[in-house]
């Protein structure tokens, strides 16, 4: 297909057969996949407890049956960061509140695995700014980590602050009894007013975070995705592309028209070829919890890495117009219709099926 398309149409045009097809898909499933293995060993994202892949970055706050407090505490649907609610713990003239909740399981907190938490605050209905905010890591009930919590540069507690510590070190934490950050079961945060107020106080994204680990475990999915938008785009292709020429007084049958939408996809393998070779040069690129709306940045975009995505993303359209050339070269040579209706025929069937089923690839 690739050098020579006259001689595989002629044959085509004889002898349909499925195998050129059956090798293409498979090409561009192994091709692609590839691909999607070289971008994945440039990938790490940022491990995080709660599991966002798993269980939902903010499921600790959408339910405030976790949480015990010294105030009643709701779910808030109104004000929240992440998720679709945060927990409102109502403060009824007092000018202490505690927050406390216990994990599912343990959580190591040690330097090299989740080093770091951080969680929302937003004060409602008052304009009197806490004065301390100390946090507490339990391992057991009487066994935990303390330390006050740096709120100095928060200038407008009506707003959303993320307040962060790191973990799995000494320095600036309280030690009590045999406490370990290898074995953290539960967390309290209490926020302290220099008097006694009436006010909402809403907590959300309380959040572990971790080291980063390469995506690379993942690209084994890849192929089944593959399978789908590709097959997807054949069809779609092949009914308009057999509508379109029955109507401009083809005679070619179904089955051959099925044979040439396949062969026109070629150029789908061959891109999966040019996205491995470019995704060789990324370096490699840390993908960050990002707290304020729960999902992963890029933590720092170098240049090459815009320029490479750019490349993947409008190469779909340097190989969508390849497949259209070669659906225009089948459709004349079949038909022996002129150049301008193959033109408009192979046009309308591809980018009508590119519309609605994408084109095929990463």
């Amino acid at each position: 297909m690739l050098y020579s398309p006259s001689k595989v149409f002629e044959e085509l045009a004889e002898k349909p057969s499925y195998k050129g097809v059956i090798l293409i898909l498979i090409l561009f499933i192994i091709l692609n996949t590839l691909a999607v293995y070289t971008l994945s060993t440039k990938q790490y994202v940022q491990r995080v407890k709660p599991d966002s892949f798993t269980e939902g970055v903010d499921i600790w706050t959408e339910n405030a049956t976790l949480w015990k407090s010294n105030v009643n505490c709701t779910r808030n649907s109104d004000e929240k960061v992440c998720g679709e609610y945060s927990i409102a713990f109502n403060v009824t003239n007092i000018d202490e509140v505690y927050m406390q909740i216990s994990f599912p399981e343990s959580i190591n907190c040690s330097r090299k695995e989740f080093n770091q938490t951080s969680f929302s605050l937003k004060l409602v209905g008052s304009d009197t700014a806490p004065s301390s905010i100390s946090l507490k890591l339990f391992s057991t009930a009487s066994e935990y980590f303390m330390r006050d919590l740096e709120i100095a540069s928060i200038t407008n507690w009506n707003d959303w602050n993320c307040l962060n510590a790191s973990l799995g070190i000494d320095e600036g934490w309280e030690t009590e009894g045999n406490a370990s950050w290898h074995i953290i079961n539960g967390a309290e945060i209490t926020v302290k007013f220099p008097e006694n107020v009436n006010a909402t106080l809403l907590l959300d994204t309380l959040v572990f975070q971790g080291q980063y680990e390469p995506q690379v475990s993942y690209f084994i999915y890849s192929a089944l995705l593959y399978i789908a938008p590709f097959t997807m785009f054949w069809i779609t292709s092949w009914v308009l592309l057999h509508l379109l020429t029955k109507y401009a007084g083809s005679n070619l049958t179904w089955k051959h028209n099925l044979m040439i939408s396949g062969y026109s996809l070629t150029p789908t393998f061959v891109r999966g070829i040019f996205l491995a070779i470019i995704f060789l040069f990324l370096p490699i690129m840390n993908y960050q919890i990002n707290v304020l709306g729960g999902n992963y940045t890029l933590k720092e975009t170098p240049t090459v890495v815009e320029l490479i995505f750019s490349l993947y993303s409008y190469s779909q359209f340097a190989f969508l117009a390849w497949g259209i050339i070669i659906l225009t070269f089948a459709v004349r040579t079949l038909n022996n219709f002129t150049t301008g209706k193959s033109v408009i025929i192979s046009l309308a069937a591809y980018l009508v099926a590119f519309l609605l089923a994408g084109f095929p690839g990463l």
